[in-house]
């Protein structure tokens, strides 16, 4: 199944554009980064997610950040936090926070997941994220969209994982690794 965020990008880009949005620059290197081969699947959380007794958050606290639709703020056992660590460990920096949300989407609902997607990631250019992909070694579903978001000496990173019924998203407030002892 092909990501059904990237369909979303090109449209997101023209959108920000023309709003004239910083997140603009940071999303030309995303779309220039299309890779026609497809990788083995991820080794993403393999738990299905459990909402945490069903409460909807309309944003996420720790980014300060309005969803495009109220999400399910989910617990994690540990899985979260190792997949959110491997991913950061690559760049030399950590986990310090975490948070974790997931929608339930029925099946071919591309509209709604359009809304939840473009209104979350346009929320982060309204409250002065710059956004940008990257490609970790440690992310190798095609599927799974991974962004660093900055904003002044701030770096979040974002992990979009769709699901056949449902989309996650994982983020984390990041900080420099410490640096190992010899």
């Amino acid at each position: 199944m092909r990501s059904p965020f990237r369909p979303l990008l090109p449209a997101l880009f023209a959108v920000l554009v023309a709003a004239g949005s910083p997140l603009a620059p940071a999303l030309a290197p995303a779309l220039a980064q299309e890779s026609g081969k497809a990788a083995p699947k991820a080794t993403a959380p393999a738990k299905p997610a459990k909402p945490a007794q069903s409460k909807t958050m309309q944003g996420s606290p720790m980014a300060q950040v309005r969803f495009g639709e109220p999400a399910y703020l989910l617990t994690d056992d540990g899985t979260y936090r190792d997949y959110l660590g491997r991913i950061i460990g690559e760049y030399g920096r950590r986990c310090v926070r975490q948070e974790q949300f997931g929608w339930e989407v029925a099946k071919d609902d591309q509209t709604r997941l359009d809304r939840i997607f473009q209104g979350t990631m346009i929320g982060f250019g309204r409250t002065g994220y710059l956004v940008g992909e990257v490609k970790p070694k440690a992310v190798v579903d095609p599927e799974t969209i991974v962004f660093l978001a900055d904003r002044e000496k701030r770096r979040l990173l974002m992990v979009w994982v769709p699901m056949e019924t449902s989309v996650l998203l994982m983020m984390c407030d990041t900080d420099a690794a410490a640096p190992k002892k010899p």
